[in-house]
């Protein structure tokens, strides 16, 4: 059986690649939690670290082994835009992030979301670079922020700002690619 079949595979969603994206995902709720709560900003920013790392090796997984698949091509984008709300608001009621990086981040992911609904294109669009960019900044800029809230490292926090706000900006117009792609590309019969 051709591994990288999607069709042929009974059991599409059972590999790897899917198991690191859940695994990575039951992350974001403690993670919220613990810089919400930050009592505890070291084991936050090792979560952090760990969340940012798997989002890129689930889809490393799934091209070494041959473990693509069509519900990870959903799950992971879909995680990950969650996981990245929910941490993103969480910094901000901690005071560590301006609400407007968290409101541009869910206005766009709600507006991709909602057209890709109502347009119901036959794929989903393929990642770009801007796109893999804006997520290499964000998630750099969401563990600086995280690296931050631990006492006398409070100048990575201020990078970390930084880096969210240019991550949202990227993200912006990454999403605006994307609804290009959505609003232009095939549909659905």
């Amino acid at each position: 059986m051709n591994r990288t079949t999607d069709s042929k595979r009974p059991r599409d969603w059972a590999t790897i690649p899917n198991a690191v994206t859940l695994l990575w995902f039951a992350l974001v709720a403690p993670v919220a939690v613990l810089l919400v709560d930050g009592s505890r900003p070291v084991l936050a920013v090792v979560l952090l670290a760990i969340f940012g790392a798997s989002d890129w090796v689930d889809g490393a997984l799934a091209r070494k082994l041959g473990q693509t698949s069509k519900t990870g091509a959903v799950l992971d984008p879909v995680a990950d835009r969650i996981g990245v709300a929910v941490i993103a608001l969480a910094l901000v009621m901690a005071g560590h992030v301006s609400i407007w990086v968290a409101l541009g981040i869910a206005a766009v992911d709600v507006a991709l979301g909602v057209t890709y609904l109502m347009v119901r294109p036959s794929h989903a669009p393929e990642v770009s670079w801007i796109g893999k960019i804006r997520t290499a900044v964000l998630m750099a800029g969401i563990l600086l922020v995280g690296l931050g809230a631990i006492p006398n490292l409070h100048l990575f926090g201020v990078a970390g700002q930084a880096f969210c706000v240019i991550g949202a900006a990227l993200h912006l117009l990454a999403g605006i690619g994307y609804l290009s792609s959505i609003m232009c590309g095939p549909r659905k019969a």
